[in-house]
């Protein structure tokens, strides 16, 4: 593996800041151990000499002035130039969000120091105080390992932010749909197992029945024909056939004691209306996802067979912006999909592999493993036989296409091009063949985003995706309709 630099890790920002300077003693650096309610700062040139002591700082548009006012000061005092300051401090809580972003605003440098990163260069290991923390901040800034993540601006950052919203509604979904479970086995057991009652779990039309006064007798005591009119309102198919089936197992359910029955009844009541109000949030959260991605170069991940909206918006938004995205390498060990490796003993000395780290993105990595689970069940059939050739042979299948999506990937955002079977990227398949591959799957891209209600905003002139379709449309000579 080729190296231009043993230094890749290191901040370019940081870098760069110091070569402008020249000389190490003319860069101010400016440590933060960050709190809810007040931020210790100390200051130091870029040799590590203390210019000021440790001091608090509120965590405050007053406690931001002060710092400034006290920086530009100490600036004066020591000839250093405004230009040459930069600050930094542990990724903590969203507390310090809003701080840090009105630094940033002022064109302030500002790096995010990875928790376990800092406390490797701590003196003192045993023990954890403010004075330490910053010393061990400010060694890791002065050695350029502050990081500037391009998810943290910009529409990124709105995309992650839905992203990660969306994420913890649907583990809470799960958490919800799990406690109906078990309230329904007490009320009315297997009531939502389809081959049993005839009806399919958490469909509008088992709510429907499960929302107000749910029990065995409620359900023998209704007419079939209400019950049929009932579901056909719902789309039911065969709605007679799935009543008479329903009402032909209630029969041989065992009902609970009825001195307990209206403390359950009332409880899934309101579980229920928890669930329908958490699938409306999630539906919402759908289209804005939809319509943030639809403004990144992300969007061009959707032109694969079997990454749907939410896949994509999650893999970009955690990568960040294609133009600021590290080496493909580096990316693949930030997603936590490559193994760990050990050699020593010289060139004769055996590697061992052992597990991936736990050091990761974990977002991330659920993410491309799921893409890669999705490639290979309803991917392009290329895509679908390589993951089975990995599996087959014994590999971690998900793992190995997991990092094959992410090569794909970012291809794909780089150079702003929908994903195309190897096949058709030879300069001696003819046009028609290609033409005939964009006819073939656009129905299928059409539908994603239709299904968002975001197909106008998608495929408009100023967007990525419409740029694309029109120049197909006038290349190849073909109509892609809306």
């Amino acid at each position: 593996m080729k190296k231009k630099n043993i230094f890749d890790n290191q901040s370019q920002e940081i870098i760069s800041l110091f070569e402008m300077a020249e000389n190490r003693s003319k860069v101010m650096c400016i440590p933060m151990d960050y709190a809810k309610k007040d931020h210790m700062v100390m200051f130091c040139n870029g040799n590590g000499k203390i210019i000021r002591k440790p001091f608090s700082i509120k965590n405050s548009l007053g406690g931001k002035r002060y710092l400034i006012d006290q920086v530009k000061k100490s600036c004066r005092h020591n000839g250093i130039k405004l230009q040459h300051v930069f600050f930094g401090g542990e990724d903590c809580g969203s507390y310090t969000d809003n701080f840090i972003s009105s630094l940033r605003s002022d064109k302030w440098l500002v790096a995010g120091i990875n928790a376990h990163d800092a406390k490797t260069y701590r003196e003192n290991m045993q023990a954890s105080t403010d004075c330490l923390d910053l010393l061990g901040i400010s060694k890791a800034l002065l050695n350029c390992r502050g990081n500037y993540s391009p998810a943290q601006s910009g529409i990124y950052w709105n995309l992650r932010m839905l992203v990660r919203h969306r994420r913890q509604l649907v583990k809470m979904t799960t958490g919800v749909k799990n406690r109906i479970h078990t309230l329904v086995d007490r009320i009315f057991p297997e009531f939502l197992n389809e081959n049993q009652s005839g009806i399919a779990p958490f469909s509008k039309c088992s709510l429907l029945l499960m929302k107000d006064k749910f029990s065995v007798p409620q359900i023998q005591r209704r007419r079939a024909s209400t019950l049929i009119k009932l579901l056909s309102r719902q789309g039911v198919q065969k709605p007679d056939h799935c009543v008479k089936k329903l009402r032909q197992y209630a029969a041989k359910v065992i009902n609970p004691p009825e001195k307990y029955m209206v403390s359950l009844q009332i409880s899934l009541s309101q579980q229920i209306k928890l669930f329908t109000c958490l699938q409306e949030s999630i539906h919402q959260l759908y289209k804005e996802i939809a319509h943030n991605l639809a403004q990144t170069q992300g969007v061009y991940l959707t032109s694969i067979q079997g990454i749907g909206i939410v896949l994509a918006a999650g893999v970009s938004a955690e990568i960040g912006d294609p133009a600021k995205q590290k080496s493909l390498s580096n990316i693949v060990s930030y997603s936590g999909i490559i193994p760990r490796i050990k050699q020593t003993g010289g060139t004769h000395g055996t590697t061992h592999v052992k597990k991936v780290g736990k050091r990761c993105n974990h977002i991330l990595k659920d993410y491309v493993v799921q893409s890669a689970s999705h490639m290979g069940l309803h991917g392009p059939e290329d895509l679908r036989s390589d993951y089975k050739r990995r599996d087959t042979q014994g590999q971690h299948a998900d793992f190995g296409m997991a990092r094959r999506y992410l090569r794909m990937a970012i291809g794909l955002m780089r150079t702003s091009q929908t994903y195309l079977p190897k096949y058709l990227r030879s300069t001696k398949i003819e046009m028609k063949e290609r033409a005939a591959y964009y006819l073939r799957t656009w129905p299928k891209l059409h539908a994603k985003w239709n299904q968002a209600g975001a197909l106008d905003i998608a495929f408009s002139k100023e967007m990525a995706l419409g740029q694309w379709r029109n120049m197909i449309q006038e290349l190849y000579g073909i109509e892609l309709k809306l």
